[in-house]
Formats: structure tokens, C-alpha cells, sequence
């Protein structure tokens, strides 16, 4: 399809301090006279990887007893169920095959909910989640880039719904711990700028990157008390899920023949911050306590 030279993704490196937060700068939309491919066709699938899961008891695949996997690996179950349930995570819209227009908007892909629910016993500790990533030229059309496969990580905190004060350093009983203390999960950022090239009969060799957002405003910079109870240093990014409630997180997927740069606004704020293809990667962490969590 009149393609002669084109590269897969790989990752640059760039790693986003969790804690900076921003307004995305992109460059003007691209036309075909820019001697660019305009749109692309983004194709993501995305899948829990069973063979990375360990659970809280610090059994690890393939011996792990307390996490369940489900639905062609995208679903996650745990814990003992108090009346209401089991926890777990579950990815949905996947696969996405999506239009995106080079250096346009961010266009939604995979989306992934965190289920909460009081429970007893063991749960999960970390799983790496899988993104499969295939590139295609819409307009003008033309041959598609190899698929590559990324992989993001996730640290969780199942808390003990009980605790006074709770694990991010909250009240309990107030704001996200309303409902007892709330779940914690911290996710990878480096999911900005993975560079591709792609050249076409009569076009130039092009570098391209593409970025991956969460939309809206569910990630955000969360406190050192909760990036400890995680497992991970602060500053972290990630978001808290109330006991008892469902939490879903929408990714997007952006192509800018620019690096995507971020804008703080003041410290600790987060509009737009990309954290991965979905990219999410679980990894849960309980607290010990007789406690339900």
C-alpha cells in the first residue's frame, strides 16, 4: 500500500513525575498537504497477563489460589464475599478501533472499573496488564505498522474498611472513606510520546508519537500516606474507590507529530495526565488486620 519504509513503537523513556498534573499542549491539526498521514486507525486490545499474578498471601502465578481470572483474561476476582460480592477489575471496549487524527483530539479507547466490595481473606497483590497496540493509515490509506505489545503496572491497597485513620491519611467516615476506608490504586505514567516512524510514496520519513490519557478527571495526584500504603513512592498517580462502589477509568489515545508536553497549573492538580493504553497493570497490596477490606 505504497509504503516503503515504517518502524514499530518503542519507548523512549519518558517518565511522568506522578505528582505533576496538567493541561495537555498539542500542535494544530495536521492536513495532507502538511505531507503527514492526517488520521490513523488505532487499534488496542487489552488483557489482565495471568501468568504475572500475585496474591496477597505472596503466592505467585502459576500457584495462586485467591484471584480468579475470567471473560478471555479481562476480568479479576477476589476475596471472600461478606454479602455483597466479590472485588476485582474488569476491562471493557476491548478490543477499541478508533480513528485519531494526527495532532487532533485524544479519542477514547479501553476503559477499566475497579469493583469494591467489603470482603475477607486474601486478594490480589500485582498482575501486569498486556496492551496490543496496531497502527493503520486511515487518510490517506496505507499498510499497517507491526502490532507491539506494552505493559503496565498497577499497585493496589486493599485497606481495611475499619481503620481510623485510613490508609491515604483521611478520616474515616469522611469524603472518598465515607463508606470506611477506600481502596488505593496507583498506575504507571509513562505512557507519554512512544515514537513510531512512517514515510509513504511521496511523503516525507515522519516521526510520530503517540500518548495515552485517561479522560476526565479520574486520576489524579494522590498523598504520600496513600502512595506508601501502595507500595510505591511518592509522588504517585492514581485514584481511591469508594467501599462499595464501581470506579471506571476511560482512556484515549493521541498522535501528535510533536512531543506532548504537560502544563502545571498548581501543584498537585491533574486534568489530563496519560498513564497507559489502558494501561493499567494491577497490582494490590492488603493490609494485614482481621478487619473486612
Amino acid at each position: 500500500m505504497n509504503t516503503t519504509n515504517r518502524t514499530n513503537l518503542k519507548l523512549i523513556g519518558l517518565a511522568i513525575a506522578g505528582a505533576v498534573g496538567a493541561a495537555l499542549s498539542v500542535p494544530a491539526q495536521a492536513t495532507l498537504l502538511d505531507g503527514i498521514v492526517d488520521t490513523w486507525t488505532v487499534n488496542v486490545a487489552t488483557a489482565f497477563d495471568p501468568s504475572s499474578i500475585c496474591d496477597s498471601a505472596g503466592q505467585c502465578a502459576p500457584n495462586p489460589t485467591a484471584v480468579s481470572v475470567s471473560n478471555s483474561n479481562q476480568t479479576l476476582s477476589w476475596g471472600s464475599s461478606t454479602g455483597s460480592g466479590q472485588s476485582g477489575l474488569a476491562i471493557t471496549d476491548s478490543p477499541s478501533n478508533q480513528n485519531v487524527n494526527t495532532n487532533g483530539a485524544a479519542v477514547a479507547n479501553v476503559s477499566i472499573t475497579h469493583i469494591n466490595k467489603p470482603i475477607t481473606g486474601d486478594t490480589l497483590r500485582s498482575v501486569n496488564i498486556l496492551s496490543t497496540l496496531t497502527l493503520t493509515p486511515f487518510a490517506p490509506p496505507g499498510s499497517s505498522l507491526g502490532a507491539t505489545t506494552l505493559s503496565f503496572t498497577v499497585h493496589f491497597d486493599e485497606t481495611p474498611n475499619g481503620a481510623n485513620p485510613c490508609a491515604d491519611g483521611g478520616a474515616n467516615g469522611v469524603g472518598v472513606n465515607a463508606n470506611g476506608c477506600a481502596d488505593i490504586y496507583v498506575t504507571d505514567a509513562n505512557s507519554l510520546n512512544f515514537p513510531f516512524y512512517y514515510q509513504m510514496t511521496g511523503m516525507q520519513n515522519q516521526l510520530y508519537y503517540i500518548s495515552f490519557f485517561e479522560l476526565g478527571n479520574g486520576l489524579h495526584s494522590l498523598s504520600t500516606q496513600a502512595c506508601t500504603a501502595a507500595g510505591v513512592t511518592a509522588p504517585c498517580l492514581g485514584f481511591e474507590t469508594m467501599e462499595g462502589k464501581d470506579t471506571t477509568v476511560q482512556f484515549a489515545s493521541l498522535i501528535t507529530t510533536t512531543p506532548v508536553t504537560i502544563n502545571v497549573p498548581e501543584p498537585g492538580s491533574l486534568a489530563l495526565l496519560g498513564i497507559g493504553l489502558a494501561g493499567l497493570g494491577a497490582g494490590l497490596r492488603r493490609r494485614k488486620s482481621a478487619l473486612t477490606h
